[in-house]
């Protein structure tokens, strides 16, 4: 063999196969015009592999052509394109993420169920009749105002069968969790002013959620006994410098061993978003990190392959304003440079409009197991 484009096809398409996510298949396939044209029908695994970075899942398409075909688009940041994928399992279902995952309700039964987007697998939860915010009007449901906000995972995979692994949900005003398997939720009750954001710290295996009043709590939902659980109080953030009637939105997520980080968002409608960051130890950078804030589980994960660091990345998970507007709303999705203060677009204004249900952020690192 005098160089390696010189590697036979078969070879080529085997090594290809072994790759697990998308940045490495286009990186070995850019190498050479001989490797990109013997390994082509590896080509073929492009839309099916994950990526290291966060997907955007956008509303659904208003096509005929993709509305026929159960398809989504989803955004790739690593990359600045777009993918289409079927996924008729979360067809006129409900949808909010964490870890990858979404957690789909629809009206039959009050169903809930996990689905991963990628390989489409699901996995039944409890039904939602513990949660008094639900109810019918007129034969159809009612979400806007009281609904699901937020789901988080314990342990990033449910198909580990992680004895901890638990789901944690906002419905309305009340946080709810189950194991797979249950017959039910529980309900963890405890705080005042109504929920704002939850998130688990893995580190210190503690679910955290932060309320319109500023207060800030803690639950051990791994080692609480059988029956309803009870959150802990933390501390109440200081007035007037976290005024929740001013800032509407407030997000948690894991930010070492001993932090939680919080951004504020204001909401003014149909305008940019003003956001502030405050954090333990007041540190004012996010430093290498990218965080990542929606209608999704807050997360944060360390920057390349396109991702800027320093940043955040948001959607809009307002979503009640915009269901009646004949072209959707949902426009300000963009990232945050917290060095200048400067707001950038990600991508096409018109791509993420939505009516009915805000584009999601997926973290996608983890594999399904088979």
């Amino acid at each position: 063999m005098s160089s390696w484009s010189d590697l036979l096809p078969e070879i080529l398409n085997k090594i290809a196969g072994k790759f697990e996510f998308y940045e490495d298949l286009i990186s070995f396939l850019c190498v050479c015009s001989s490797w990109r044209s013997s390994a082509s029908t590896t080509k073929k695994l492009i839309p099916h592999l994950p990526s290291r970075f966060p997907l955007l899942m956008l509303a659904e398409s208003n096509t005929q052509e993709d509305d026929h075909q159960d398809c989504y688009k989803f955004f790739l940041l690593s990359s600045g394109t777009m993918r289409k994928m079927q996924l008729p399992e979360a067809r006129w279902q409900r949808c909010i993420s964490t870890h990858g995952w979404l957690l789909t309700t629809g009206e039959e039964e009050f169903s809930a169920k996990l689905l991963h987007p990628l390989s489409r697998t699901q996995i039944d939860l409890p039904e939602l009749y513990m949660f008094e915010e639900l109810y019918f009007d007129q034969d159809e449901w009612i979400y806007y105002g009281q609904s699901m906000r937020k789901v988080v995972f314990t342990s990033s995979n449910p198909l580990l069968l992680d004895p901890d692994f638990r789901v944690i949900i906002i419905w309305g005003q009340t946080i709810g969790f189950c194991r797979l398997g249950d017959v039910s939720w529980t309900r963890i009750a405890g705080c005042d002013g109504h929920l704002l954001d939850i998130t688990y710290h893995n580190l210190r295996k503690r679910q955290y959620t932060v309320t319109t009043v500023g207060s800030i709590y803690e639950c051990d939902i791994l080692s609480g006994g059988p029956g309803r659980l009870t959150l802990k109080q933390l501390s109440t953030l200081p007035q007037p410098e976290f005024d929740f009637s001013y800032h509407q939105s407030a997000y948690l997520l894991e930010w070492g061993y001993d932090r939680l980080l919080m951004v504020t968002r204001e909401h003014q409608w149909y305008k940019k978003h003003v956001w502030m960051m405050k954090s333990g130890r007041n540190s004012s950078v996010l430093g290498d990190k990218a965080v990542f804030l929606g209608f999704n589980s807050s997360f944060a994960i360390d920057a390349a392959g396109g991702i800027k660091p320093d940043c955040i990345y948001f959607t809009d998970d307002l979503y009640e304003p915009y269901r009646d507007l004949a072209d959707g709303g949902g426009g300000d999705v963009g990232v945050y440079h917290m060095s200048d203060g400067s707001i950038g677009a990600i991508m096409d204004a018109q791509q993420h409009l939505f009516r009915g249900r805000p584009p999601l952020w997926l973290q996608t690192s983890t594999i399904p197991c088979d």
